[in-house]
């Protein structure tokens, strides 16, 4: 799936990965290619990708995650 991460600034990152797991309003969520479509709020804290079998961190601030079938 592809992911974005996207500052006020600038592109941060863009590409295709395996797995996101961030930190929503909930907790930590964990998306999958596939997952239902979804709007949520970012939490502070650690977010991690895999991206061909490697792991991938990033600290992140407040924001919004928007989940759609492909991205």
């Amino acid at each position: 799936m592809k992911l974005s991460i996207v500052t006020p600034e600038s592109l941060v990152f863009a590409g295709t990965v395996d797995s996101v797991v961030l930190p929503g309003s909930e907790g930590q969520l964990g998306v999958l290619p596939g997952h239902a479509s979804l709007v949520t709020l970012l939490q502070p804290g650690e977010l991690s990708y895999r991206m061909a079998g490697q792991d991938h961190y990033l600290v992140v601030g407040d924001g919004f995650i928007e989940v759609t079938q492909q991205k």
